[in-house]
Parts: C-alpha cells; sequence; structure tokens
C-alpha cells in the first residue's frame, strides 16, 4: 500500500510581500497546479490514499478557479481516497461551495471533526490501515490526546494540524504535545502546519512528519518542498520525503569583502548561485555580507536588475559594511583625515553607532577624493 501525505498547500495565498502582479498570479496558479500534478503522480504510482493534514486552503474566500480545480482532481480520481483534516487557515467554504455548486460531496472525500474520527482503508494490496484524526481547538485540545483509543493490533495512522511541543502547561487550539501522543499505539503520526520538512521517532513504535508546504512561497520557506510517501508492508509504515517542488527557493549569503564594483559582485552571486544549485526557474535572495574597502561602490538596484534576467525572481539585500582602519588615519593631515577623526570621535561619544560611523566616512571620502593635504 502507498500513501501520500501532504499539508500546508495554501491554495489562493496572495503572494504579494514580493512579487509583482503578475509574478504573483503565476506562482499562485503553480501552487494549484502542482497540487494537480502530485496527485497525478500520485495515481501513476497507485497510491490508495492521499492525506491532506491541514491549510489545503490560504483563505476562508476560496476562487471558484481553486474550488472547482481541487473538486475535478478528486472525482476524477476514484481509486484515491483523500482524508483532508481543516487546519487553521482552512474553512467550511470548499465543502460548502462544493455542496452548493455539485449537490453533494465527492464520495472518495474523507473529512473530519474536532472530535476524533476513524476511517478503516483497506489498500489494492490487501493491506489494511486506520487513520484516525481530529481538528484541534482551544475547546477541545486539553482534552484530545486522552480521549485517543487506538486498536494496537492494527496499523494506525493519526492525523494532526499544529506546532509540536514536548509539553503544553496552555493547550492552545494549534499545539500538539508530543508526550501525550507517545505509547498510545500510532504507527505514523501525520502533521501539518510547519512548513519545513521533517520526519522523525514519535515513540519505540512509530514515526510523526510534518511534510512542510508543497511550495515555497517566501524566503522563510527555502530549500526543498514537496511530501511524504508511505509504502506500508509486512514490518509497518516506511515514510520519505519526496522532493516535488516546481520551483525552489533560495537565501544565499555572498560575502563581497575583498570586491569593489557592482560587476564583480554579480559575477560572485551568479557563481556562489550556480554552486548552491540555483535554476533559471528558482527565487532567489542574495544577502550581500561582509566588509569592504572604502572604495568599493555597489548599486544594489542594478545588481538586481542584472540577475533578474536570470532567475523567476531575485532579491538583494546589501547587509555589508566598511572596513575602516582608523589607524591609518591617526597621523593624515589630509582633509580626509581630519575628517575621519572627527567622525571616529562622534562614533566614541555614543553619538554615531559602528555602522553609521562607517556609512558616514565612505560617503564623505567619496565627496572628498581628490582634496589636498593641509598645510
Amino acid at each position: 500500500m502507498k500513501i501520500i501525505h501532504t499539508a500546508d498547500v495554501h491554495l489562493d495565498s496572495k503572494l504579494g510581500r514580493y512579487l509583482d502582479t503578475a509574478e504573483a498570479t503565476t506562482r499562485r496558479n503553480e501552487l494549484l497546479l502542482s497540487f494537480n500534478k502530485m496527485v497525478e503522480y500520485g495515481a501513476e504510482i497507485g497510491v490508495d490514499a492521499i492525506l491532506i493534514s491541514g491549510d489545503l486552503f490560504d483563505v476562508r474566500k476560496i476562487s471558484s478557479t481553486a474550488r472547482d480545480s481541487v473538486y475535478s482532481t478528486i472525482i476524477n480520481n476514484p481509486g484515491i481516497v483523500f482524508y483532508y483534516l481543516r487546519g487553521n487557515h482552512d474553512a467550511e467554504t470548499f465543502q460548502t461551495q462544493v455542496t452548493e455548486k455539485y449537490g453533494k460531496l465527492p464520495s472518495n472525500l474523507k473529512l473530519f471533526t474536532d472530535s476524533w474520527t476513524s476511517y478503516e482503508l483497506m489498500g489494492s494490496d490487501g493491506k489494511m490501515v486506520v487513520i484516525t484524526g481530529a481538528e484541534l481547538s482551544a475547546k477541545n485540545n486539553s482534552a484530545l490526546a486522552d480521549s485517543l483509543s487506538l486498536d494496537r493490533n492494527k496499523l494506525n495512522i493519526v492525523m494532526l494540524h499544529g506546532q509540536e511541543v514536548e509539553t503544553a502547561g496552555k493547550k492552545d487550539a494549534e499545539i500538539i504535545p508530543l508526550r501525550e501522543y507517545k505509547d498510545r499505539g500510532i504507527d505514523y503520526l501525520a502533521l501539518g502546519h510547519i512548513h519545513q520538512p521533517k520526519i522523525e521517532k514519535l515513540d519505540g513504535r512509530g514515526i510523526y512528519s510534518y511534510p512542510g508546504c508543497l511550495e515555497g512561497r517566501g524566503f522563510d520557506e527555502c530549500g526543498p518542498r514537496g511530501f511524504n510517501l508511505l509504502e506500508i508492508n509486512e514490518l509497518g509504515i516506511n515514510a520519505k520525503f519526496v522532493p516535488f517542488a516546481r520551483r525552489t527557493v533560495f537565501d544565499i549569503p555572498v560575502d563581497v569583502s575583498d570586491l569593489v564594483t557592482s560587476d564583480e559582485v554579480i559575477a560572485r552571486v551568479r557563481e556562489n548561485a550556480t554552486d548552491e544549485g540555483v535554476a533559471d526557474k528558482d527565487m532567489l535572495k542574495i544577502r550581500l555580507s561582509g566588509k569592504t574597502a572604502i572604495e568599493a561602490e555597489f548599486d544594489v538596484q542594478y545588481i538586481q536588475q542584472s540577475l533578474a534576467e536570470d532567475y523567476f525572481f531575485v532579491k538583494v539585500v546589501d547587509e555589508s559594511g566598511v572596513f575602516i582602519d582608523y589607524e591609518s588615519f591617526v597621523y593624515d593631515k589630509s582633509l580626509k583625515g581630519e575628517y575621519v577623526r572627527l567622525i571616529q570621535a562622534e562614533k566614541e561619544a555614543g553619538v554615531l553607532d559602528e555602522k553609521e560611523a562607517a556609512q558616514c566616512i565612505a560617503m564623505g571620502i567619496r565627496l572628498l577624493t581628490g582634496e589636498e593635504k593641509l598645510v
């Protein structure tokens, strides 16, 4: 038996923080296309079920495009059972809109409530697994773990959506105290809410996992993104992460300490991006780091625009500083030396911090370049 575990797809995300209107529309459509492609992949390899552990949608007001596409994907794959447990971003909007438009929900779509609901899934290979889930809320969380009752003689998958913690004094709606779910007969705890992929031991019997988001949407979701593929046999449940995203998001620091011009920075960025495996379809954030010489001049806008032709999206942030060798200006009798000593005094007096002083000196020296020495 094979099962896909996904979560945090966040269909209909606005994606306006970094992307312009056209880019956001493209990326929003790609989230939906990736979900449909994942289901197509599942059908090709013969999965029996797809577990959606919350946040299939990002907003309560679902677009007709996302609603109709998800509905069509489900009904067009009758051999796959979809287990959809709502997360904190989800609402009943999907179920309501589908029922209003099509008259009823697909028979291969299984839902959950705020009480434990269990389904028996018989795979095409004759193996059976029990899938149990409950939607967390502030009202039910305090008693939910203690009310979980599983047949330890069966293979058990439990679905939840929330933030893992070892223990929790206060049972907030999105908190999952892992200690309370240990030694309860769980073979695989299918979680959602955390966007970073993770597969860990739960106890001596089972494992727990966040598959992460299907596609990275911002620079807090860098690296490979995809879903988990569960393979169930006589030995139990084996889970592996499957990279599946159309685009990968990268956040790469680039040391520019030894560089002077913008074109040198561009060449260094391209070199580092190649080393990191960045493709032209990917999204890239570059953080310029290090401390440069006073004569270095970087035009961030020019650097970003030059690199924009290489990738789907690129953002350049200048976090570099300026290296000031104050000792070299102690006896400098030029106007430049006098200016540096003045700024140094302001820094030592606490009027300027290190970064502000360096910026003032760099700008001042550029303006004073060519001044004659004082007599």
